[in-house]
């Protein structure tokens, strides 16, 4: 597909703020097409936008809405003239008193187009639809400003979803869940933090700071040091990998003071190491699953038998484009999902499947206008693709193949949360999600329920999510925390439906 070239960053400044939200320079000479040098304003318009982007609010310098309103019905005023009618008819589905525009960010729905195929736009007001009362609605637009479907927040929770232009044939999305304990008990690993795990047969690999170990049967755990170069430094282990088809074969990565990762790979349970072929590299979400290894490299998603040599499986415009994160099929592994993002950071990209190893690939629709991009995936071996979407309150987001729809629902918070959560899946298809504040949440697919798990006793001061967190099974998780690792064993009558452990969703 052609690629339009990028607009002057002067122009979509202007466009974004003149044509999209209605602000306007202080100048009477100004005009949205008009070319004019103001360095200094880009750079405390950029500056100001990021400190704000927290409270979801845009500062600008020297800026300001019009002064006149347009009436859209009744008594409703709207705060930027320029939206369009498709806009306004969704709007007088809603009760409400005023609107104001808040945010309007990219969205690129065409890969590889580099030009935004819409937008998202965020408006601030008090919405009621029914019995349904939000504080903010985002709409998701194309580039004619027709209005393409929307989510409906309060407080910062999405509780409504609706596609298309008809807000009233929507759905409502449950709110933060009251979750039930789940019952089992904690097992202590090892008191010692690590920053990776790998469980392949018998086999279970530690990466602890720049040490790692295999434990196999009744074996005593010995940590070893990298195999890199003795005379580097400042340098940190950051992820340990073994094939499932063959437990000995290890891919180990170690992350340089530069940012970037050195790999070297075992055939014989790290007794002895060389290098792999790609140098220093970009590197992290590996997955090595039956006789493949998948990870991101340089931004682009990659897979390798040995972990020696790399090919791209989904070949991008790195310099526009990178993978932000990808699920594979645990029953089909020519099945992947990636999450592509903007290079720039500015903008929602779009998700993307293959079903036949990366000969092709299509865009998956209806991604709910969350206003964020999801920051990791998990996929069943049914082919649901579930994401989290780390906004103020986490935000769970599951596709069904067969209904070839996207549904967002809320995953437990306390409001108060800061950081990011972590995401994983059990064989049956019940999700994880590691709360910032420690806790972990299981939802159980079977009646579509949350359980709580509390952090190991000597973890109750945690502050930041479990990691690594993985699912070892239907009923064990594994958790990392400062004060070392445990496995969470749950019971076979540990809350869930029988049928969960077989069923696949």
């Amino acid at each position: 597909m052609k690629e339009h070239p990028p607009d002057n960053i002067e122009e979509r400044l202007d466009r974004a703020l003149g044509e999209g939200l209605g602000l306007y320079f202080d100048s009477t000479n100004w005009h949205p097409k008009k070319i004019v040098r103001r360095q200094s304003y880009i750079r405390r318009a950029v500056i100001s936008a990021a400190a704000a982007s927290v409270a979801g609010f845009v500062i600008l310098p020297n800026i300001h809405p019009i002064s006149h309103t347009q009436l859209s019905s009744g008594e409703r005023s709207l705060a930027a003239p320029s939206l369009s009618g498709s806009i306004k008819q969704v709007l007088r589905q809603f009760s409400n008193d005023q609107v104001q525009v808040i945010n309007m960010s990219p969205v690129y729905n065409e890969y590889p187009m580099a030009v935004p195929t819409g937008h998202a736009l965020t408006l601030s007001g008090k919405f009621t639809l029914g019995q349904i009362t939000g504080t903010s609605l985002v709409l998701k637009l194309d580039n004619q400003r027709k209005v393409l479907g929307g989510t409906l927040f309060s407080q910062g929770t999405p509780i409504y979803d609706f596609i298309g232009q008809s807000a009233t044939n929507g759905q409502v999305i449950s709110p933060h869940p009251n979750p039930n304990a789940l019952k089992g008990k904690w097992v202590p690993g090892l008191p010692t933090p690590i920053t990776s795990f790998a469980n392949a047969g018998s086999y279970i690999y530690l990466t602890h700071n720049n040490t790692w170990t295999v434990l196999h049967g009744q074996k005593k755990a010995y940590w070893a040091s990298s195999p890199g170069p003795a005379t580097q430094t400042q340098r940190a282990l950051d992820t340990i990998s073994a094939l499932p088809s063959n437990p000995q074969d290890v891919l180990l990565v170690e992350e340089n003071p530069s940012g970037n990762s050195s790999g070297y790979v075992s055939t014989n349970q790290g007794q002895s190491w060389k290098p792999w072929g790609m140098g220093s590299v970009s590197f992290n979400n590996v997955v090595a699953m039956n006789h493949h290894y998948w990870a991101i490299i340089n931004g682009t998603l990659q897979t390798s038998k040995t972990g020696v040599n790399w090919h791209n499986l989904l070949p991008i415009n790195t310099e526009r484009w990178q993978v932000e994160d990808f699920s594979i099929n645990p029953g089909n592994s020519r099945q992947v999902a990636v999450a592509l993002v903007p290079i720039s950071g500015n903008g929602i990209g779009p998700v993307l499947e293959t079903s036949n190893g990366g000969q092709s690939w299509q865009q998956l629709p209806h991604f709910p206008a969350l206003g964020a991009s999801p920051s990791s995936m998990v996929m069943s071996p049914s082919g649901v693709i579930s994401a989290l979407v780390n906004l103020s309150n986490p935000v769970l987001v599951r596709y069904s193949p067969t209904a070839h729809h996207w549904t967002a629902f809320a995953a437990p918070s306390n409001g108060q949360q800061v950081g990011v959560g972590q995401l994983a899946s059990s064989p049956n298809g019940n999700l994880l999600y590691g709360s910032p504040t420690g806790t972990i949440y299981r939802w159980v697919k079977a009646d579509s329920s949350w359980q709580t798990i509390n952090p190991p006793a000597n973890t109750n001061n945690e502050s930041s999510a479990p990691y690594p967190l993985e699912a070892i099974g239907n009923h064990q998780i594994l958790a990392g925390y400062s004060q070392g690792w445990s496995i969470f064993v749950i019971p076979q009558q540990g809350g869930s439906k029988p049928s969960s452990s077989t069923k696949s969703n």
